[in-house]
């Protein structure tokens, strides 16, 4: 996705995928290895989104017995290397206990999942039968999480145990000195006849559980995709999320939210205000007035552009996706300014990167916060401009924010924040400043007219955050000599 850690941070990325709680490390590991999928694999997405839907589903028509299964799920541990050990070598008694408790598990867990509605139509999540491998492991057919090699195995193995056990009784009940060392000398050498002999029995069952290390390799990878699947499936019910359309060249988004913004307001006694729009392929400009939710309205849509191309659903009442290509996130780079190169240079390395890969081919997602700031208003009112002409005809939807005017004039469509409402005293000194603006600011975006003007409520901030009324007089004249 052309993505840094950084900017997907930004972005607030790892804070939803920190919401997905698989259970097991098969889960965990596919989720760690999922990424992105690319417009090639766009059927493969589907898929994975139709395994979330029939498990929300599922979620909501039994809760409980979902709930069993994750359970069970937590049960299993990583045994990936020992399945592929298994193939080259004899296992050990720990790792044939290991993979005994796996099977045991695994016999209880399948029958939980083929009874959740719809099982039979998940994608990649069909079990295979674990028999063969208890046959192998657990003979007695006893069920109980246990190991333990029975003398049957083995005519060498039950000899050398009856020598030592009855070198054990007889040492139990012996106290003469050179007796006793004749019978520990005794004990020893048929418990390392013991020792030769369970060796042959593991190189035996390694080599008979051969043949089932497909179908107990298949099960790791069917449990790794439900537990993925299910954690995506909770996080969707529990905020509820809607499973986003893929394809066209617009991405639409209604009543869409960022989670971890969201959530940092409600710590506050504060709401999220969704955000509705329409970004077709060319360049759509979002312009408002500083602190009035340009920056947070962009996050929001490439967030939920992003969750779609990675298999979740999105924090919105509905949305139709593309299978972009790449996602490109264009914002000041302060960490360039340790190699002596200004944020604005990075910026601008930044949007030169993104622009050679429109020649790779495919659809892209470009979103730009307030471009070209780094520099003086006029050049970067400028710069912004000539970037959105540029752009118009590319095979890219393009989100840029902004507050220069004039920018939105070329732009396929423009969008604005509504901003403050009036006040009843825009004075400062009544109550928290920022609060109060807080309260009148509307975060929701209108469409509007390519040369709408953008939204003049600096000094109106300015005044409330209480700065001196001297400075807000003299930049008031200086705003009117400018205007005209």
């Amino acid at each position: 996705m052309n993505l840094s850690y950084d900017q997907l941070a930004e972005l607030g990325f790892p804070y939803v995928r920190g919401l997905l709680e698989p259970v097991c490390p098969y889960g965990v590991r596919r989720l760690r290895e999922e990424g992105f999928y690319p417009p090639a694999a766009r059927a493969a997405l589907e898929r994975e989104l139709d395994n979330v839907e029939l498990l929300r589903a599922a979620l909501d028509a039994d809760g409980e017995a979902v709930m069993e299964l994750r359970h069970a799920l937590s049960g299993l541990k990583e045994l990936s290397g020992t399945l592929r050990a298994c193939a080259e070598r004899a296992l050990g008694e720990v790792e044939l206990f290991e993979l005994t408790a796996f099977c045991l598990r695994l016999r209880s867990l399948i029958p939980m999942a083929e009874a959740l509605p719809g099982y039979e139509r998940l994608d990649g999540i069909a079990f295979a039968p674990v028999d063969a491998a208890l046959s192998v492991l657990n003979p007695s057919e006893s069920g109980r999480l246990s190991f333990y090699v029975e003398d049957a195995r083995s005519p060498a193995l039950a000899e050398a145990r009856a020598r030592k056990r009855e070198a054990e009784r007889v040492l139990r009940r012996t106290v003469e000195p050179e007796a006793r060392a004749r019978l520990s000398e005794t004990r020893q050498t048929a418990a390392r006849d013991e020792e030769r002999a369970l060796s042959a029995v593991y190189e035996e069952m390694s080599a008979a559980l051969r043949p089932s290390l497909p179908a107990l390799t298949q099960n790791a990878l069917a449990a790794g995709r439900l537990d993925a699947a299910l954690a995506k499936a909770l996080v969707a019910r529990n905020y509820h999320c809607c499973r986003p359309e893929l394809g066209g060249e617009t991405l639409s988004l209604t009543d869409a939210v960022h989670p971890e913004i969201a959530a940092g307001l409600a710590e506050r006694g504060r709401a999220f205000t969704p955000i509705t729009v329409e970004l077709p392929r060319g360049v759509t400009v979002l312009t408002g007035a500083n602190m009035g939710g340009k920056s947070v309205a962009l996050k929001t849509a490439v967030l939920n552009a992003a969750l779609a191309l990675s298999g979740c659903f999105v924090f919105a009442a509905a949305a139709r996706v593309p299978a972009f290509a790449r996602i490109e996130l264009i914002n000041r780079d302060f960490s360039n300014a340790v190699g002596g190169l200004s944020s604005f240079g990075g910026e601008i390395l930044r949007f030169n990167a993104a622009a050679e890969r429109l020649d790779a081919g495919g659809l892209s997602l470009i979103a730009m916060d307030e471009f070209a700031r780094g520099t003086n208003a006029g050049e970067g009112a400028a710069i912004a401009r000539a970037v959105v002409r540029y752009l118009a005809d590319k095979n890219a939807v393009t989100l840029l924010a902004t507050h220069y005017d004039g920018t939105a004039q070329y732009a396929a469509r423009h969008y604005q924040v509504r901003g403050l409402r009036r006040l009843e005293a825009d004075a400062p000194g009544v109550g928290d400043g920022l609060r109060r603006i807080e309260d009148a600011m509307d975060y929701g975006l209108i469409p509007v007219e390519p040369g709408e003007p953008c939204p003049r409520d600096a000094l109106r901030i300015c005044r409330i955050l209480g700065m001196a009324p001297e400075i807000l007089d003299e930049a008031a004249k200086e705003g009117e000599n400018d205007g005209a």
